[in-house]
């Protein structure tokens, strides 16, 4: 095992559920931990090492924007190498000195993770992927904000 962690999945009717992330060198798994007599697998994948995961909680309404991934919540954020098959569109992030990048590369397979995808965990697929030039440390969410650690920025 590479990392785990416990975390809150909110579900339909404002439910919450504690659940068991773990992260591997060759996948992850989300197992439902909220009743020890009935402990059960939610998703397992074998899709390349993960070093950081995080539940993201439901969105606070705006009434600016809409929520394009609705449909697809609960959501699951995954930190990864380039190698990481999070879907195959993605947004790269720039650093001061880049610059911002819409459509396909080939993949950074450094080991080191530099992709932070978001994984449907009703669809059991990848909605969106981040992709950064450097190493991503640590991710942090809340119902109105994802940020982004890196070495020389916050994203």
């Amino acid at each position: 095992m590479h990392w785990a962690a416990f975390d809150n999945l909110q579900c339909d009717g404002h439910i919450t559920r504690q659940v068991l992330l773990l992260g591997f060198r060759n996948g992850f798994q989300v197992w439902d931990v909220e009743d020890v007599s009935n402990v059960h697998n939610l998703v397992s994948r074998q899709d390349g090492p993960v070093s950081f995961m995080q539940i993201l909680p439901k969105l606070l309404a705006s009434k600016q924007d809409r929520d394009k991934f609705a449909n697809s919540r609960p959501l699951l954020l995954i930190c990864a190498d380039g190698c990481f098959p999070g879907g195959s569109d993605f947004q790269e992030c720039s650093s001061r000195s880049g610059t911002i990048h819409y459509g396909h590369e080939l993949p950074n397979c450094s080991g080191v993770p530099t992709v932070v995808c978001f994984y449907s965990l009703r669809s059991h697929s990848y909605v969106h992927q981040l992709k950064f030039r450097s190493v991503v440390h640590l991710v942090r969410c809340s119902s109105r904000i994802i940020a982004v650690l890196q070495a020389s920025q916050v994203c």
